[in-house]
């Protein structure tokens, strides 16, 4: 494919009219979005099943995702997925500003279903330094260095209201490792272009070509429109479906709890707050991200609609985007982790859209639905 230049300015003009939405002008090149050149747009059109893109997704492909999300409803009733996409990308080994690329992404292959996501871009060639913030402003930059990006989204939603995202879970010592770095990014998009709704991605991680061992080391948080939210996870090429409401980095199907014995008893260690050279350090027993869950869990139960017989949590979009703030990680403070939060984002199961607020900046987001129309307000 001849190598394009990608575009520099923004194809959108803004409507007044609440709710109205345009769509770019469709071509494989890439729009910026944000001020500071960490948020663009895409409309991939390449076929990523061909040969040449998967030869090149095996060969370079490779994700690392911490994250935090959580699902509950709008005050419309919308069943909304709400995510904190975290890793701390740097310029370079010299350079250790933090840094990043991420891409709203649209994609519509042939026979299968149209989705909207956002995709790390740097996991296209960590090694790259044209996929980092303002690399396609960069003279250089080509979009054939996003040939990959289909299979580098780290969250997305379907024409048919499925929400699915990836969050990464620690390998114990002696446990069997992912085989394949990128395969629960591949598992996602396959969920994304081939399910419907939860019982079809659950089915998907049993006949896909990407096998429970590849992605063990991430699990999935999907939800769909019907209101149900589950976690789907591999350890040891076991998959487990646990109904849950809260993903972060830690297995929920499985007690990792740490044991300890006092005066001849045993009991679990919920919380240490010193490591083995009694340096103080905020560890969970149940794993990395256990704080940020029970952050989470504590604010939800705040918004719990007794009304309802069911477990069910309702609030507005504002509060939710309030709770993502509170689990955004940075490297000043270890109280929730030492990653950094790429963006925030909150997608409607029913609308079939997502917002996004990239690199910490809340001040300002970017909304889009399935078709990869821009909706203004």
């Amino acid at each position: 494919m001849k190598k394009r230049t990608a575009l520099i300015a923004i194809a959108l003009v803004a409507i007044s009219i609440s709710g109205c939405a345009t769509k770019p002008k469709k071509q494989e090149a890439v729009t910026r979005l944000d001020d500071d050149g960490y948020l663009y747009y895409m409309d991939y059109t390449k076929d990523y099943y061909g040969s040449e893109v998967m030869a090149a997704m095996r060969k370079i492909g490779y994700i690392d995702p911490g994250c935090s999300v959580f699902f509950t409803h709008n005050t419309e009733g919308d069943s909304i997925a709400c995510r904190n996409y975290d890793y701390p990308h740097r310029v370079s080994e010299e350079d250790r500003s933090l840094t990043g690329l991420n891409i709203v992404l649209h994609c519509k292959p042939e026979g299968k279903y149209e989705s909207i996501a956002v995709a790390d871009a740097v996991w296209c060639d960590e090694n790259n330094p044209l996929l980092k913030r303002g690399g396609p402003d960069h003279e250089k930059f080509s979009v054939d260095l996003l040939d990959i990006l289909p299979y580098q989204c780290m969250d997305g939603i379907n024409e048919k209201g499925l929400y699915v995202s990836i969050q990464r879970v620690d390998i114990k010592k002696g446990e069997q490792p992912g085989r394949f770095p990128a395969g629960s990014s591949m598992l996602l998009r396959y969920m994304l272009d081939d399910c419907a709704n939860v019982d079809d991605a659950i089915r998907k991680t049993e006949t896909g070509i990407i096998a429970p061992g590849d992605w063990q080391e991430c699990h999935f948080m999907v939800s769909d429109a019907t209101g149900r939210s589950v976690v789907i996870e591999s350890r040891n090429s076991n998959v487990q479906v646990i109904p849950s409401d809260i993903c972060t980095n830690f297995y929920l199907g499985s007690d990792d709890m740490e044991n300890s014995y006092r005066n001849g008893k045993l009991r679990e260690e919920a919380v240490k707050m010193t490591d083995e050279n009694m340096t103080p350090n905020y560890h969970y027993g149940y794993g990395h991200g256990y704080h940020r869950f029970v952050t989470i869990l504590g604010q939800l139960e705040c918004y719990r609609d007794t009304d309802k017989k069911d477990y069910y949590t309702r609030m507005p979009e504002s509060t939710a985007l309030v709770i993502l703030q509170s689990v955004a990680q940075n490297p000043y403070t270890n109280a929730v982790g030492i990653s950094m939060t790429q963006y925030s984002a909150i997608y409607n199961n029913e609308k079939k859209t997502v917002q996004v607020w990239p690199f910490q900046n809340y001040s300002k987001s970017f909304k889009f639905d399935v078709k990869g129309n821009r909706i203004f307000r």
